[in-house]
């Protein structure tokens, strides 16, 4: 019988805190992480193009002639990015935030003029001769990029803060009147560069950080474990919130650690948080009024009688006592009996064939590959039966890949990330790397393994929001 890790519980680390919070609102105070800001490598020109053609974008068909050298608008937004190591996508963000030239399929000339606002202010005028340097396309990407790097980030890391004052952990007042103390470096350049919080103003932070959100926060498939660069929780994401585990028995009982992808605080955070994971799978949990559970998963299933718990092989050791609060958490199945074969699930192999199948409450899952007994039943034997034992639980199917697992096979080199038992292919190597997944983390199965799994949705590091899209951020 499967072993029960419940007594390792009390003796495990907490991972991760739990409140019932919904998933991210605004904070004035951190917009943006600094890794955000400076990760230059986010995106490819061709994913950029490919960004604003799905976007619907005029920068899709924009071309502006640099020093005697024509040059699309994704290419312009490209090199200057690696040109003073500013995220793209900081750059897109702002051109959005600024001109909605991300969504306006016909933009006027003074958008494209002063594309990022970069020299505009309340009492300029952009008929000044002065400004006449920083119109255009161009000179609108690149001396926002510039002004990033070779200003704002060279005063905060020598002096702690911007010309204007603003900086990590110092108060200031807004220009619409709130008082804001930014967390970091990159809000403190979001408010240095448009002084404004917003929420109803032209252009303001707060349009910066909602285009942020719906643009660049990854879309990740069910079954995939995030964890926020340089904090100890680990979550779940299942159903379309995050799950956090509570304990290391409770993550080490259900997935491999390994495959825990690191995300910034915005991307965990577009998720809501759905219940805790505090138990390990299988623990045997005793209720305030007597009640035996068997935890298979999120469903408590009740021991209906001493004589049950004896005949099935439990053990009364590594029964815990957990509190009615515990017992809500979750959902309750049928009550385990003398003739529940297999409560919590064993492998079993016909002695006469070899075949291998997976049974549970008296049922069976037949297992057609090596590749899904190694990936899903880890270091796990195969107990021999006899066929006449097997023949008397009806087969309910076949054994699919669990979620997270990523696969390829050597009929294609298509690579897909199993998610709610479906197959999402991953639309190219960089959305592969810029995702989080590792190259090592991928096995190779036979096509008919493939097969198992219906076709979903590709995984992609352009998100198309459809009929979700707003026209004009700045409107």
């Amino acid at each position: 019988m499967k072993q029960i890790l419940s007594s390792l519980i009390l003796a495990s680390l907490i991972l991760a805190p739990f409140n019932a919070v919904r998933a991210a609102s605004f904070n004035a105070n951190y917009i943006i992480s600094d890794a955000e800001l400076e990760d230059f490598s986010s995106l490819s020109q061709d994913a950029i193009q490919r960004f604003l053609e799905q976007k619907g974008s005029y920068l899709a068909r924009f071309t502006q002639i640099v020093n005697g050298i024509p040059k699309p608008a994704s290419q312009i937004i490209f090199e200057e990015a690696q040109q003073y190591q500013v995220n793209p996508k900081v750059i897109l963000a702002m051109l959005q935030k600024e001109q909605s030239l991300i969504t306006d399929p016909s933009p006027s000339q003074n958008q494209l003029d002063w594309a990022t606002g970069f020299g505009v202010c309340d009492s300029c005028s952009k008929n000044d001769p002065s400004l006449a340097s920083l119109k255009g396309f161009y000179n609108q990407v690149s001396d926002f990029a510039e002004k990033v790097r070779v200003n704002y980030l060279r005063d905060l890391k020598s002096l702690g803060r911007t010309l204007t004052g603003w900086g990590p952990g110092q108060t200031k007042t807004t220009l619409d009147g709130f008082e804001v103390t930014p967390a970091n470096n990159a809000t403190a350049i979001l408010y240095t560069y448009n002084p404004y919080r917003g929420g109803d103003r032209i252009g303001a932070n707060f349009n910066f950080w909602r285009i942020w959100q719906r643009y660049f926060t990854r879309d990740y498939p069910d079954g995939t474990l995030l964890q926020e660069q340089g904090e100890a929780g680990v979550w779940l994401l299942q159903n379309g919130v995050r799950r956090p585990f509570l304990t290391r028995t409770a993550l080490y009982s259900r997935y491999n650690p390994d495959r825990i992808i690191h995300v910034s605080k915005n991307e965990l955070e577009k998720y809501e948080i759905g219940t805790p994971i505090k138990f390990a799978n299988y623990s045997l949990l005793r209720a305030p009024w007597g009640t035996v559970y068997l935890l298979v998963d999120d469903t408590l299933r009740g021991i209906e009688s001493k004589e049950v718990f004896r005949t099935i092989g439990f053990n009364p050791e590594e029964v815990s006592l957990v509190s009615e609060e515990d017992i809500k958490l979750y959902k309750t199945g049928p009550n385990i009996t003398i003739a529940s074969a297999y409560p919590t699930g064993a492998l079993l192999q016909d002695k006469t064939t070899g075949a291998v199948f997976f049974a549970q409450d008296g049922k069976k899952k037949g297992i057609i590959d090596r590749a899904i007994l190694a990936n899903n039943f880890k270091g796990q034997k195969p107990a021999p039966v006899h066929p006449d034992e097997l023949a008397t639980y009806p087969n309910t199917g076949r054994v699919a890949l669990s979620d997270g697992t990523i696969i390829t096979s050597p009929e294609s080199a298509a690579v897909y990330v199993i998610a709610d038992g479906k197959r999402r292919p991953v639309i190219s190597g960089e959305a592969f790397e810029k995702l989080g997944y590792h190259w090592n983390d991928i096995i190779e199965v036979p096509k008919k393994v493939v097969d198992l799994h219906p076709l979903g949705d590709p995984l992609d590091l352009i998100i198309a929001f459809g009929q979700e899209e707003v026209l004009g951020d700045n409107e």
